[in-house]
């Protein structure tokens, strides 16, 4: 703790690439998870969790109405 902050220090084979800066420091559950800032995208994305399967079982109709032409 240093000035109500806190400090991490990473072990050689788990520092960011040469030349990153910043990070971002994400909350899930009890752990805390860093990423590169370009990267803070890239985890949710490429994760391999899809919807439950109850997501969007009724939606709306997507039935076009008909319309008048101009």
């Amino acid at each position: 703790m240093s000035d109500r902050t806190q400090a991490v220090q990473l072990p050689v084979e788990c520092r960011f690439p040469e030349g990153e800066k910043r990070g971002v420091v994400r909350t899930a559950g009890k752990d805390r998870v860093l990423f590169p800032v370009e990267n803070t995208w890239d985890s949710f994305f490429l994760a391999d969790v899809g919807g439950t399967d109850e997501f969007m079982q009724e939606r709306a109709s997507q039935d076009q109405s008909d319309r008048e032409p101009f």
